[in-house]
């Protein structure tokens, strides 16, 4: 689903400031690796599911900044 241009408006002051959009990435890069680490050594199918899960959320939140871009150029253009 593609973002909307209320939302990309209050989220854009998250991903146009670079010191903070780096940080959060960094954090969602680390919970991310954890995820696939657990991921690789997951057990049962359910278990496997939900790590799928978690990575793929994290993924989509690391995307953010495209997102917000885009929509704000959808927006403009």
């Amino acid at each position: 689903k593609m973002l909307d241009k209320q939302l990309a408006a209050k989220l854009s002051p998250l991903t146009a400031n670079k010191e903070l959009w780096e940080a959060l990435k960094e954090h969602l890069n680390n919970l991310k690796h954890l995820e696939l680490q657990a991921l690789a050594v997951a057990t049962s199918e359910l278990e496997v599911f939900r790590k799928q899960g978690r990575v793929s959320s994290l993924v989509n939140l690391l995307q953010l900044k495209d997102q917000v871009q885009e929509a704000k150029q959808r927006i403009e253009g």
